[in-house]
């Protein structure tokens, strides 16, 4: 059964406007780090989220995995990037990661790439 994808980043965007009534220095700091951690460098913001989504991947975020997917391929990133990032987390993370991989990741592969 495929996962809401744009619902569950839709869910996650209320619950950061709800935690920004009730915590916004944690919020704002949250924010700014984030956006710090993004900015191209060295590397550029490409290779950042797909970084950004293999950690995502071993952690265990669907929240996260789906927002770098989606920024990932905003970015330029093709499919092959994403999975042969994702089997660098497989590599680390073993069957939780592999488990995630073959269900909310390719979901969002499939909801953005379309």
């Amino acid at each position: 059964m495929a996962k809401d994808i744009n619902g569950m980043l839709e869910h996650m965007g209320e619950g950061m406007g709800k935690l920004q009534d009730g915590a916004p220095e944690l919020i704002g700091a949250f924010v700014k780090m984030d956006q710090a951690a993004y900015v191209e460098g060295e590397l550029e913001r490409k290779t950042k989220e797909l970084i950004g989504f293999g950690i995502a991947l071993f952690a265990r975020c669907e929240y996260c995995m789906s927002l770098h997917i989606k920024q990932a391929l905003g970015e330029g990133a093709t499919r092959e990037e994403i999975l042969e990032a994702a089997s660098v987390a497989v590599a680390f993370g073993g069957s939780p990661s592999m488990a995630y991989l073959s269900t909310t990741v390719m979901d969002a592969l499939e909801e953005f790439e379309s």
